[in-house]
């Protein structure tokens, strides 16, 4: 098992020009958007970055970090390219922003063949056990929309523990990301058709690509102008369907 808390990874965009300059970017272990496939950086925000970088006429390094290094070098580190991080108001004037790449959104999720769980409103999830992953963000906002009863929420280690709880019918529900939920579901070997979300929890912060603040305003243009142009392409939407659906 790679040991992802001194893992660096370098990748190099092989569109750019061979002296052309070095965007420095940090992530960490975030699959589907950000993960480590054989020697390189891939996922749903990677492709997006490697796609500007070639548009900008960058190289790009990439450092797969632990969250909490890869968010202090991006605070501390100028023209460092920090993603896929969300834009919550505490951090609003630490960095400058580009995107948004995509909603975060928090469901309940239920196996579809589960015809028996009917979720019409909020009001109806306090009668389910929930499974919930214990420290987690998702987590935390569910608890403080107060729809759970507290008896019946089961705690998971890790998202992917959660998930087989569901499959193995030990929760009738799980709180999790939509398109977590379906990368994992294929990751254990299941279909993604074979699971549905019943509430939509929480819609309301979105994921970007943060640059450090005193980077060089240059390169913060050539990164929104290059992220326009990415976006209006239709390719923000192809790797949409590759990874998150």
């Amino acid at each position: 098992m790679k040991n992802l808390f001194i893992a660096i990874l370098l990748c190099t965009v092989l569109t750019a020009r061979a002296d052309a300059p070095v965007l420095e970017a940090v992530t960490q272990d975030y699959p589907p958007m950000s993960y480590i496939e054989g020697d390189r950086v891939t996922g749903f925000s990677t492709d997006i970055l490697h796609a500007m970088a070639a548009q900008a006429g960058l190289h790009t390094h990439i450092a797969v970090l632990p969250w909490a290094r890869a968010y202090q070098t991006a605070l501390s580190q100028p023209d460092t390219l920090i993603y896929t991080i969300t834009r919550i108001p505490e951090r609003e004037n630490l960095f400058e922003w580009i995107g948004p790449i995509t909603p975060r959104r928090i469901f309940l999720f239920k196996l579809r063949e589960r015809k028996d769980i009917q979720i019409k409103s909020a009001a109806d999830v306090y009668h389910y056990k929930v499974g919930l992953v214990r420290e987690m963000a998702t987590s935390k906002i569910a608890l403080q929309k107060k729809i759970l009863d507290e008896n019946k929420i089961d705690f998971a280690p890790t998202p992917e523990s959660n998930l087989k709880k569901l499959f193995l019918g030990r929760v009738d529900l799980i709180v999790t990301l939509d398109w977590n939920a379906y990368y994992q579901a294929r990751q254990l070997g299941y279909s993604a058709d074979q699971i549905e979300p019943a509430l939509l929890i929480d819609d309301t912060i979105d994921y970007y690509f943060a640059l450090s603040k005193h980077s060089d305003p240059a390169l913060l243009q050539k990164l929104r102008a290059a992220w326009e142009h990415v976006k209006a392409s239709g390719q923000v939407e192809t790797l949409r369907t590759r990874y998150l659906n």
